[in-house]
């Protein structure tokens, strides 16, 4: 009997206290990527990548909870992410990605975030993306694209997690997408890079 006082009673806290964990407040940002078409005229053109976040916050959504105001953060650094997808995309329509391109990009988070309200019986989540593409040619010709998107999705009871997480990948997936329709940064490199 000492024994079970000695381990079980711990035990059985760790337990009841583990239940009441407060469910985690970063949002899994894994958007689909959607590649262009390679284009078979390119020879060997370098272009160089970085990324930038302008975001004043770096909450995606901020929701009440029982009285309390949740921030929910991303689950990576939104800057290499889209660094990662724009690479991949010129990557794929065949331009060389290195330190030193004929043409610089940069991708700039302007804004992602997830307006979320709810009453008794219902919720919306509105969600905006907001992501230029700065063109820099070494010939000092600039280029500016800016990609936006907005969608809203409704349902019963509450937003979780999941629900945002969801209206906000959707968001940066349909970003991508235009991304990899759009050829004017790509028209602009080949233009630019002699």
């Amino acid at each position: 009997m000492a024994l079970l006082k000695k381990f079980g009673f711990p035990l059985l806290a760790l337990f009841l206290l583990a239940g009441c964990a407060a469910p985690s407040n970063t949002i899994d940002v894994t958007p689909q990527i959607r590649l262009p078409q390679q284009d078979p005229s390119l020879m060997g053109v370098t272009i160089s990548i970085n990324g930038a976040d302008q975001r004043t916050d770096q909450a995606l959504a901020k929701v009440n909870r029982d009285g309390q105001l949740v921030t929910l953060t991303p689950s990576r650094d939104l800057r290499f992410l889209l660094q990662e997808v724009l690479e991949k995309q010129m990557t794929a329509r065949g331009y060389m990605v290195g330190p030193s391109g004929a043409v610089d990009l940069q991708i700039i988070v302007n804004k992602l975030y997830a307006d979320v309200t709810q009453g008794n019986v219902r919720y919306s989540i509105t969600t905006q993306a907001d992501i230029s593409i700065i063109a820099t040619a070494k010939n000092g010709n600039k280029q500016v694209k800016t990609y936006r998107q907005s969608n809203s999705i409704q349902g019963p009871f509450t937003a979780t997690n999941a629900k945002i997480t969801s209206a906000v990948n959707s968001a940066l997936t349909d970003v991508i997408s235009d991304m990899a329709d759009d050829t004017s940064i790509h028209e602009f490199i080949k233009q630019n890079a002699h």
